[in-house]
């Protein structure tokens, strides 16, 4: 079923496209001179898979990274923050005492949901057992702090080739390639894995397809590129898609890889260079207790 004409109910969202400011993004400045020598402080990004509520992931990860806010360095996170994982709400905390940036992704969107039916008293059961379980395990102010993630977060890079990414957008799923940002579908930015030709036009779905979205999204900015017109094309990190793990287009970047599952936590590293900057990955085992398994039928991973 396409994500288009899907169930299309999510939790309002406060911001639909949110820009990291200026002062978190990744850059090289200079410190105040010392006697005899001067320095440069190095300010990094590090944008993080789907933790799904995998503390002990999260932080093995940082540690790894070196990533150090006092320093300067800034955590985002591409949604699904919670559920599934042993520690939703320790997650949270963490991010809100790093002043982590994040985009809502599809299980933040289902607890979100949950914990609205739960204060109204509903007596509607939309959601899955572990999922009113995370949404009664949050308090208030970790709730509000989820339902203050944008759907997308933009992060205004150098131009190609002083930055290896060019300009950067932030989603949890997916995009549809040839649509404006402000144009795309709340739900399947959230949700979708591939595309579909629908009436001659390209449209999101939540089913795996023979290729992911992010195939086509790379072909388009290639296009782009080959025609100089590469100020135009963006990069587009993402999660959502655990099955295919990490995938490393030139212009889509997926990082879920499946920590939940017992697999690895991964996380993009920009770094400032006397060139310019650059990105790398950085990965973990993971760290947690992790669920069963999920049914090979089940889709929402």
């Amino acid at each position: 079923m396409s994500a288009a004409t899907g169930p299309g109910r999510i939790f309002p969202l406060a911001t639909f496209i949110s820009d990291l400011p200026h002062h978190l993004l990744p850059r090289r400045t200079d410190l105040p001179p010392r006697v005899g020598s001067s320095s440069t402080a190095t300010h990094r990004l590090l944008i993080v898979g789907d933790v799904h509520g995998m503390k002990r992931s999260l932080v093995a990860l940082l540690d790894k990274a070196g990533f150090d806010r006092s320093k300067g360095d800034h955590l985002v996170l591409v949604g699904d923050v919670v559920n599934k994982g042993p520690d939703s709400a320790a997650v949270v905390d963490l991010a809100i005492k790093l002043g982590a940036s994040a985009v809502r992704g599809n299980h933040d969107d289902a607890v979100l949901r949950a914990a609205a039916e739960l204060k109204a008293g509903s007596d509607t059961v939309s959601h899955g057992e572990e999922t009113r379980k995370t949404a009664a395990a949050l308090s208030t102010s970790q709730l509000d702090w989820l339902a203050s993630l944008p759907l997308m977060l933009r992060i205004q890079l150098p131009p190609r080739p002083r930055c290896s990414l060019g300009n950067v957008v932030v989603v949890h799923a997916g995009l549809v390639p040839g649509t404006p940002l402000e144009e795309q579908d709340a739900y399947a930015v959230m949700h979708m894995r591939s595309l579909v030709v629908l009436n001659d036009t390209l449209s999101p779905d939540e089913a795996a397809g023979e290729e992911g979205w992010a195939v086509e999204w790379d072909r388009r900015q290639h296009e782009l590129a080959s025609a100089s017109r590469e100020d135009e094309t963006m990069t587009v990190i993402f999660g959502h898609d655990a099955k295919r793990s990490l995938q490393m287009g030139r212009y889509a970047i997926g990082l879920d890889s499946a920590c939940v599952y017992g697999h690895r936590l991964t996380g993009l590293l920009l770094e400032p260079t006397e060139s310019g900057l650059e990105h790398r990955i950085v990965q973990v085992e993971a760290a947690d207790e992790q669920p069963p398994p999920p049914s090979p039928t089940v889709a929402s991973v």
